[in-house]
């Protein structure tokens, strides 16, 4: 009787051990990454922030995505994840990582700026949210962190938020681009203050890939405003086929405050059209292709 009750007992104890351990499996196989859905180990990513010269505009970084497992990865969704930029939401892609050490761009959207000291900003600890699956598996959803500090989206948010000042203490205008005898272009750039007693300054001037844009201070001129001097820079082919911002001048404004802020030079069709014909005739003149 001794024995049978002992045996009864240990019967038991493995019928709760066994009840147990499905009830704990059952509540804890949906923590963390999917892979207990059966999609296998999640994708071995890692995340850098990048500006790449080709794809540099306001609201846009470049997430470099590199691949250290053995099998390609597809990324479907990335979003970046940071307190210093308002949320756009996770970002459709079908994009392929190949396993090596070369990563692959993602050009993400980014929302508006968040800038509590102003030009001075600095961006908080950020993270990029990826939906990536390896070849032949389920998606798994991952949040990687960018490295901190991070001198990208330093530069990106302050470019933001000296753009914002900008926008609510300046206004910027181009006046007609008017020929000169050899076919450049000269025109006026004008600062307009929202505070009349406000005394901001043009200090200087960049052009773009294609067109030079440099200033010339003209004494005779008042405070505010720069004369400017366009001509060509790249006459071939393919340098004017492949630009992507042909039309993206700068113009550095002193606030009085603190360094002078970049914002881009409005250019409007009329400005486009004399631009676009100087550089007909300036690159049959010089009939090279460089």
């Amino acid at each position: 009787m001794r024995r049978l009750r002992f045996v009864l007992t240990l019967v038991v104890t493995v019928l709760l051990a066994g009840i147990v351990a499905t009830i704990v499996a059952l509540t804890t196989g949906d923590d963390g990454d999917e892979a207990a859905a059966g999609g296998g180990a999640a994708p071995d990513l890692s995340v850098t922030a990048e500006i790449r010269r080709s794809f540099n505009r306001p609201g846009l970084v470049v997430i470099a995505v590199t691949n250290h497992g053995a099998e390609p990865v597809t990324v479907t969704s990335a979003e970046l994840l940071s307190d210093s930029f308002e949320a756009t939401g996770p970002q459709p892609f079908d994009a392929t990582i190949p396993p090596g050490e070369t990563p692959r761009d993602l050009q993400v959207e980014y929302g508006p700026a968040q800038c509590p000291d102003g030009v001075d900003s600095e961006a908080v600890p950020s993270r990029v949210a990826l939906v990536a699956r390896a070849e032949g598996g389920a998606d798994h959803e991952l949040v990687l962190d960018l490295p901190h500090p991070n001198g990208t989206l330093n530069r990106l948010l302050r470019t933001d938020c000296g753009a914002q000042v900008l926008r609510q203490s300046v206004s910027l205008t181009l006046g007609p681009l008017v020929p000169n005898a050899d076919g450049t272009l000269t025109g006026i750039l004008t600062v307009t203050p929202a505070d009349p007693g406000a005394t901001p300054v043009i200090t200087d001037t960049r052009g773009s890939v294609l067109f030079e844009v440099a200033p010339h201070p003209d004494p005779a001129l008042p405070p505010g405003q720069l004369r400017i001097h366009a001509d060509v820079q790249r006459c071939g082919g393919h340098a004017i086929g492949d630009a992507k911002r042909p039309y993206g001048f700068t113009a550095w404004i002193d606030l009085g405050e603190g360094d002078p802020i970049p914002t881009a030079i409005p250019v409007d069709t009329g400005q486009r059209a004399a631009l676009d014909a100087m550089q007909a005739q300036r690159c049959a003149d010089r009939n090279d292709e460089s």
